[in-house]
């Protein structure tokens, strides 16, 4: 009989093998991923929201080895990475997924430690847009190979001053991939996230 899919609660931190394994997944076969992201918008301010998914790949001092490194709408697969994004996509059934970030670990490179995980409201500061009015925001990781969902962690916090937030992490420890629920807001939106990890956002 299988257990119920891990959830985490900020600050949590899980082996993604451990993760498969309580639901009854072959942790041998665990190596594409996806990643999804979701979220519901209060529209009572009567303006459009537009949120946007980024990935950092960063080494171990927590900075991109170059731009290639910032996975975003303009640079959604960049080559020897490993990392792939999607856009938006609402047509999975009951998924609820509003982005995807497909990864395969055995091709991100020795050198990356982290994939980091971040959800902004473009121009967000601009349109007096922040994440208190965004609702049920979530992360979850599916095996690909079989479809299923084995991780997932909600944000809960009322965010009512952030225009960007960093959900998650995935990490490499002791020679395996882990998750970090991280669940830390930003005021400054995508350039004070791309300041921290070292893409110059200019």
């Amino acid at each position: 009989m299988n257990k119920k899919i891990v959830s985490l609660k900020k600050g949590q931190k899980v082996s993604l093998k451990k993760a498969a394994a309580d639901i009854g997944l072959d942790i041998n076969t665990l190596s594409k991923i996806h990643v999804g992201l979701g979220w519901d918008v209060n529209k009572f301010d009567g303006k459009d929201f537009d949120l946007d998914v980024f990935t950092f790949a960063v080494k171990a001092d927590g900075k991109v080895r170059n731009e290639k490194d910032f996975v975003f709408f303009g640079n959604k697969n960049p080559a020897g990475l490993g990392i792939e994004l999607s856009g938006d996509n609402r047509t999975g059934q009951g998924s609820g997924d509003d982005e995807i970030v497909f990864i395969d670990l055995n091709l991100v490179p020795d050198d990356i430690q982290k994939i980091i995980f971040a959800i902004t409201i473009y121009e967000g500061k601009e349109r007096g847009q922040n994440f208190g009015m965004v609702e049920n925001a979530f992360v979850r990781l599916i095996d690909q190979n079989t479809n299923r969902e084995f991780l997932r962690y909600d944000l809960s916090e009322d965010y009512s001053m952030e225009t960007a937030v960093v959900v998650g992490e995935l990490y490499r420890y002791n020679g395996e991939w882990k998750f970090n629920a991280i669940g830390s807001g930003f005021n400054d939106g995508l350039p004070a996230l791309c300041a921290c990890y070292g893409v110059d956002a200019e």
